[in-house]
């Protein structure tokens, strides 16, 4: 035979020091609540900061990259080349030697759409390659044999006596909530080494 014994009833003093049947109080419910949204915005706006720092750094390093890639293209195009046409204070074409394969190639500057770009003319037509976009300002500048700055109001006579030129330009990245990124690019002076000028 099985027999129990009952545990005994515990008054209300002793229900009150009992540990495993006690709840929170408003008072510490609401503390609790005021410390776990501190915290919780305290990690959000952490977050949203190293977003946004990140978002910003990749800004910097995409117009870094472009930037570098479309100078390196036009510097070894400028290199190689043997003639210069001035389309335009914006647009020059570029024209190689017979012995280099003999070719010309066109770059641009588009102020409507703010994008530098790269097309080969001849000996087969190419498509237009976008070296940089997001460019708020653009300029060539052309220097004599003497480096002296060549005046490009007239631009049969700028195409003569060119012999250097430079790119300046400042490219942008904007976004609704980071501040802009700028990255403005002098280039070197990139000298026409096939090509004959005299002083």
């Amino acid at each position: 035979m099985t027999t129990t014994t009952p545990l005994p009833a515990l008054d209300r003093r002793q229900r009150r020091r009992a540990p495993n049947r006690r709840a929170f109080s408003l008072v510490e419910l609401l503390v609790a609540t005021t410390l776990g949204a501190i915290i919780m915005g305290a990690i959000l706006s952490a977050f949203l900061f190293m977003a946004r720092a990140g978002l910003s750094l990749q800004y910097y390093s995409d117009l870094e990259t472009q930037a570098r890639n479309a100078i390196e293209t036009f510097a070894q195009d400028v290199r190689i080349a043997s003639d210069v046409t001035w389309n335009s204070q914006n647009s020059i074409t570029l024209t190689t030697a017979a012995s280099s394969g003999g070719g010309q190639v066109t770059y641009t500057y588009t102020p409507a759409d703010g994008t530098f770009t790269r097309q080969q003319i001849t000996p087969s037509a190419g498509p237009v390659l976008t070296l940089i976009s997001g460019i708020s300002a653009f300029e060539f500048t052309a220097y004599s044999i003497a480096t002296n700055p060549v005046d490009l109001t007239n631009l049969v006579a700028a195409g003569n006596n060119t012999k250097q030129i430079q790119i300046s330009l400042r490219a942008e990245r904007t976004h609704a909530t980071l501040n802009t990124a700028t990255n403005k690019v002098i280039s070197a002076r990139f000298i026409l080494r096939n090509k004959r000028v005299t002083a």
